[in-house]
This record gives structure tokens, sequence and C-alpha cells, in this order.
């Protein structure tokens, strides 16, 4: 069925006289064969969330609905402004109508929906609800498409060769794409070599054709190793100071239809934890309809056959959990109420929704319910250390778990999967930081990045930690410059 939706896109393109100019990337655990040698989990580097994978394999949420909350070491730090930031991120993708629903070219999209903030940018702040929206596109399934566009699959010692692989897809065609968000990139290979002259990784760099800035993704930063291995006018254009994203451009609803269509339809799990639930008459539909695993009987008296994987135990039916499963069509996010200093729901949360899996060939509809003791996507703050150039880390994405779901049925196979959505927002509390060369004094430090809320109105930037004032930080960014 995923076959035949592109098939109809491509047709209707052709129609029109339109030529696809976007691309996505999608992401999943890094494969065998994505060594750090490639490029892939550069060493020295922080480790990356997951690798380019190819359509087909993809990894997605099998769950409409996932839980977010704020903890109390956030607050301490953030308050309620910081709050504010995340409660609108979070919005914005609830604010998405279902995919299924998107315009056919994506035109109600923009190719750019980034900005800079002039003041936020000269104090080196970095925006909150920014950092948040591309990690919700990491939670969903999408990575950078600026890093993989181009990626090396393989390479051979003497003489050297390469082979390189495009792992970004056109939303509209499904075929691979050299474009994001109409900049077209090309690549160049090179080997990256340490001081004594061995060679640390090799990368296919990507370069934008186009001679103005590209149009960078709201996904371009989900891969934090993007400033070792893009060319310099995408690492520009994905600087974080002063930058902030008002949406989602065109490539990552691309990226979200093509994942979460009802036309895409994957063997893939239930949400670890989920259970059968009991039938609402909300939901619709017989008790019978809902929650039999069994054929209905013929004109001629045939027996109804058992769908594999539905067992019961004392006569209740139990979840049917590794089946073909649809796209979700539209993930939504709710809050829920934590307590501050356990870190735990104020009161345990449930989550249920019907769904339909084949399993064995046989239809089944069934209510789903887990129960969430903590919330899935937990916010917090804390000091997170340096790296080792003893630049202190200003986020840490603690990874969803992929479960490839693909090697049940063939073990070489690298997807498709799930996305199991229990993962960690953690955000540097370090607050005001300078960097130091050499044996110094504070005069000659350089302003680390800070966290602070900003658009692009005329309204000042907001500081964190709350109670800092903007006029402090700016008399110490220009105390250092002068002298």
């Amino acid at each position: 069925m995923r076959t035949t939706y592109f098939i109809v896109q491509i047709v209707a393109l052709l129609l029109l006289g339109v030529l696809p100019t976007r691309a996505f990337t999608l992401l999943g655990p890094m494969a065998g064969w994505q060594a750090p040698d490639l490029g892939y989990n550069i060493p020295g580097s922080a480790p990356e969330y997951g690798g380019p994978r190819l359509r087909g394999d993809e990894y997605r949420l099998s769950t409409p609905i996932v839980t977010y909350g704020i903890d109390g070491s956030f607050m301490e730090f953030f308050g309620v402004d910081g709050a504010r930031a995340v409660d609108e991120a979070f919005a914005l993708f609830n604010s998405l109508t279902n995919v299924s629903a998107f315009s056919e070219n994506l035109e109600e999209f923009p190719l750019k929906a980034d900005g800079v903030n002039p003041t936020a940018s000269a104090l080196g702040m970095i925006d909150l609800k920014t950092q948040i929206l591309s990690q919700i596109m990491a939670t969903l399934g999408l990575t950078s498409p600026e890093r993989w566009c181009w990626s090396i699959r393989g390479r051979n010692g003497d003489p050297i060769r390469y082979s390189v692989a495009n792992f970004n897809y056109d939303p509209i065609s499904g075929r691979p794409s050299r474009y994001v968000n109409g900049t077209m990139y090309s690549y160049i290979v090179r080997d990256i070599f340490n001081s004594d002259g061995a060679r640390i990784f090799s990368d296919a760099r990507e370069i934008p054709v186009d001679s103005a800035n590209p149009n960078i993704s709201l996904a371009s930063t989900v891969s934090i190793n993007s400033f070792l291995t893009s060319d310099d006018r995408v690492i520009r254009s994905i600087n974080p100071n002063g930058r902030y994203f008002t949406g989602l451009t065109r490539d990552d609803a691309g990226g979200l239809r093509y994942l979460y269509h009802p036309a895409n339809r994957n063997y893939e799990a239930a949400p670890a934890g989920s259970i059968r639930g009991s039938v609402s008459t909300s939901v619709g539909g017989s008790s019978s309809s809902l929650e039999s695993p069994w054929t209905i009987a013929g004109s001629g008296e045939v027996v109804g056959t058992t769908a594999v994987g539905t067992t019961t135990t004392n006569n209740v039916l139990q979840l049917v959990n590794l089946g073909v499963r649809a796209g979700v069509d539209r993930v939504r996010f709710v809050k829920v109420n934590l307590d501050p200093v356990l870190r735990q729901n104020a009161r345990q949360a449930s989550v249920t929704y019907p769904e339909v899996v084949n399993s064995n060939g046989i239809v089944i509809r069934q209510i789903v319910s887990r129960f969430i003791a903590r919330p899935e996507i937990l916010i917090s703050a804390r000091d997170l250390g340096v790296t080792d150039n003893y630049v202190p880390i200003a986020f840490q994405f603690t990874p969803v778990t992929f479960q490839n779901n693909g090697a049940t049925l063939d073990a070489d196979a690298e997807g498709p999967g799930n996305i199991e959505p229990l993962s960690g927002y953690t955000f540097s509390k370090l607050g005001v930081y300078s960097l130091q060369f050499g044996n110094t004094d504070e005069q000659d430090g350089q302003p680390g990045n800070i966290w602070g809320s900003f658009d692009g109105s005329t309204k000042a930037p907001i500081l964190y930690p709350i109670g800092s004032k903007l006029s402090d930080l700016e008399a110490a960014v220009l105390y250092n410059r002068s002298n």
C-alpha cells in the first residue's frame, strides 16, 4: 500500500508539471556497517541519537498519544517562562491536523521557518522552545536531511575508494532526493586526520549548490555532529545562537506524513507495557466487533480461526502485540501533573485508544491501554558536564529505544521498527559561564552559550535562570569584548 500511495503522488506531480525539490531523512539505530570511521558516531564528539535509515526500514511511534511532564529541577532553573516555552513547543505539534489531510504538495508549510534574533545572537543565547521542537522531531523518528543527504556506505584501503549513498527521500515521490526545502546539495569526500597524521574518519560533506544560504529544516538540529560534517554555509545556518523556529518546514511535514500516514503499514508492536483495555461505547462498535479475535463463520458454517498472537488468560483476551499496523495519522502530546521531587506522576495516568491490527491475515479491533507511572518524556535540568574540549554541555537527550521488528521476520533486516517514547530532555542549569584559553583573567574570557526565550518580535529576550537580568549579560559581554 505504501507503493500505491507514492505512485499516485508521482502521477499527480507529472500532471502538475512540478519537480520534487525537498527531502526528509529517517532516524533509526546505527546499523552495523555505520561505523565511526565512515562518519557515524564520530570519535571524540558527543554520541548521536541514531543514523539514517532506508525507506521501508523506518522507525516510528505506534501510539497516537505520548505524555510529557516537567520536573522540579527544571522549574527551579527555568521557572514559569521556561515551562511556557515547553508547552508551546508541544502545542505546535498538537495543532497539526492528521497527516493524511496535508495538502498534496504541502504548500501550507513554508520552505523556511527559521529566523535570527539579533540581540540573542550577539549574546550567545539559545532558544529553549526551538531546542524542544527539534527533540520532538527525533522522538517522532526524523533526523537531519542536511547531515545525511550524502553518506559513505563503504570504503576500501589501497587505493582508497568510496561508495556514497543518498539517504534523503522526497515526500511526494518517495524517490531519493538531493534537495532540502528547495536547496540542492552536492558533496565532497573528505578524510579527517588528527595531529599525528592518523585518519579519524571519512565523510561525504554536504555542499549547498545554491549561492544563498540554504533553507534548513527543523530536523537539521537533531544531528549533533553537523558542525563536524557540514559545509560552512550549513554550519552558519544551523548555528543555534539567536536562531529560532516558528514551526515545521515543508520537508519536516513531508517526513511526518510518510511515517504516520495510514497507508504506510508496517509490522510493529504496541508500546512497551501495553495491555488489552476494556471496551468503551465512546469508541463505537459493539463489544463483539471490537474485542473478538475470531473470524466470522460463513454460510457453510465454517468455524472461525483465531489470530496468531491472541491468547486468553482466565477467559480474558490478551493484547495482540506484534502485527501489521497502519500509521497512526497523528501523534498528540498530553501533559501530566508531576510530583516535582519524586519525578513521578502525582496520580497514575493511563492512556487508552482503539486500534486495528492485522495478525496472520485476520483483522482485529482492540483497545490498547497502558499505565504511566512517570511521563514518557521527562523534562528536567542539571549540570551535564563538559565535552572533550571542556566546553559545558548545554543539552542531553536520553535516547529513545528502537525495537527492530523486521528482524523477527528476517534476521538480517534493519527495520522497520518501533520507537518507544520513554525518554528525557535534560537541560544544563550551569547558567552564565566564560571560556578561558590559557592562563588568562576574566576580561580575556569568551562568554559561553546561555538559555533564553525569544522570537522575531521586538520583545526583549527572556534570560535563564529565572531572575537573571538581560542588562547584566549585555554589560558582561560588552566588557569582555572591549578588552
